[in-house]
């Protein structure tokens, strides 16, 4: 056998391995030899079935097993001979002919290899970084999500209107009828249902209606026809007040005032913008990065890794191919800059000798698998030590190490806010807002 290594740019090679009709015939009679006592024909004892009548029942299936037999001395000699090849980031199907009487046999491998460069640059870069400012209406609007998600449905004695519940009785044919809540503040019941808007508990209501198949009620998914209904009950939703009671509920001392809850509610969307801040000023120091450190990317690696993205995030199925491409233009961009930034990452961590233990890969695991909602002991089923999965978070946590130190080294400039975008009255101390409350109470 021969093995040549054929480099076809900066980053991809040609692997060919080639064999002799000789090394051909010689690995067929060795599996001849091999299999001749296990193969059975009638008219011979084992063993001695001539070899005619071997090849013409099994040397399909023979030239199959020399064919992934000498494709693995390819791989393996061509390693040998090229070790960055055991850590290829992309290789094609192999190309092998046919095994034919008196004739070489020939593989043809391409690989892409990681790409090598030199870091250029990886500290000193200027990046602005936004204050993180909390405005009233922004404290005002989270109020008001928390005291909509805490709403209480009360009974009232007076028509339904929109923004309301209604309980009802469905009837369906000559079955029981299905007590049902349909909500008046639903766009998609709306549509619907709109009729018992101004009816009151005991009238009957007859609708005729198409249901979609995703529908949220699964009760009347893909149902259609006429439907009769009884108002049993109408509920109104109430917010409740910021008051002791509705702080009580939320577990918070005795004491615990309006003031106290604006200013945790402040200090939440501050973190969460803070974060937002953190996450942005990353991505300005990978923008910075990727520009210092221009690489070449391989093509088909690239190609996998879009093709990859996608199957992921969407559906291939139901993109038709003209769309695919389209979407595949817009999203290689973007995939070709964070495979730049792994590289540089990957190389950062080389020459600051970034290290990460088991230990750490294993609590990263947990708190990945906790913010999924799950339970941390899960963890280590997922990601177990040494486990393909188990080095890519090693290899996630050495990245995010590397970034780290390249902020480190960076200059970060808080842009200034222009207005002032806390009014005075988020501002005010405890004891005056108490003030004010004992005033309003009287």
């Amino acid at each position: 056998m021969s093995i040549s290594i054929e480099k076809q740019g900066s980053c991809s090679v040609i692997v060919k391995g080639e064999f002799s009709a000789d090394e051909i015939e010689t690995k067929m009679a060795e599996l001849i030899k091999k299999y001749s006592k296990q193969i059975r024909v009638p008219g011979f004892r084992p063993g001695k079935v001539p070899k005619s009548i071997i090849l013409s029942r099994y040397g399909d299936a023979f030239k199959d097993e020399i064919r992934q037999e000498f494709l693995s001395e390819t791989v393996k000699k061509s390693i040998e001979k090229m070790p960055e090849l055991e850590k290829a980031i992309y290789m094609d199907e192999p190309k092998m002919d046919k095994i034919e009487d008196n004739k070489p046999f020939v593989i043809e491998i391409y690989a892409e290899l990681k790409p090598q460069f030199d870091l250029v640059k990886y500290d000193g870069f200027e990046v602005e970084r936004n204050e993180v400012p909390v405005k009233d209406e922004e404290i005002d609007a989270a109020i008001e999500d928390i005291l909509v998600r805490n709403t209480s449905l009360e009974e009232r004695s007076r028509p339904a209107q929109k923004g309301d519940y209604v309980e009802v009785k469905f009837f369906e044919g000559d079955n029981e009828p299905i007590p049902m809540i349909i909500s008046l503040d639903d766009p998609e019941y709306l549509n619907f249902f709109d009729t018992l808007v101004g009816k009151s508990a005991g009238d009957k209501v007859e609708i005729e209606a198409d249901f979609p198949d995703n529908f949220p009620d699964r009760r009347l998914q893909g149902k259609s026809g006429k439907f009769a209904f009884e108002i049993t009950k109408v509920l109104e939703q109430v917010k409740p007040e910021l008051n002791s009671e509705f702080f009580t509920k939320m577990g918070k001392p005795d004491g615990y005032t309006e003031q106290d809850f604006r200013k945790e509610v402040a200090e939440y969307i501050r973190q969460q913008k803070t974060t937002n801040a953190d996450n942005e000023i990353r991505e300005k120091i990978i923008e910075e990065l990727v520009k210092a450190n221009p690489i070449d990317i391989p093509k088909k690696y690239l190609d996998a890794r879009v093709k990859k993205y996608i199957s992921e995030q969407w559906d291939i199925s139901k993109i038709k191919q003209d769309e695919l491409i389209k979407l595949s233009a817009e999203i290689e961009p973007i995939i070709k800059k964070q495979i730049a930034y792994e590289f540089i990452a990957e190389k950062i961590a080389e020459v600051e000798k970034i290290e990460v233990s088991d230990d750490e890969v294993l609590d990263f695991a947990r708190n990945l698998i906790v913010s999924m909602g799950y339970s941390p002991d899960l963890a280590e089923k997922i990601y177990k030590t040494g486990s393909e999965e188990f080095e890519r978070l090693r290899d996630r946590i050495k990245r995010d190490k590397a970034l780290d130190i390249v902020i480190s080294r960076s200059k970060i400039t808080v842009k200034p806010l222009e207005e002032k975008t806390v009014n005075d009255n988020s501002e005010k101390n405890e004891d005056e807002q108490k003030s004010e409350n004992t005033e309003n109470n009287e």
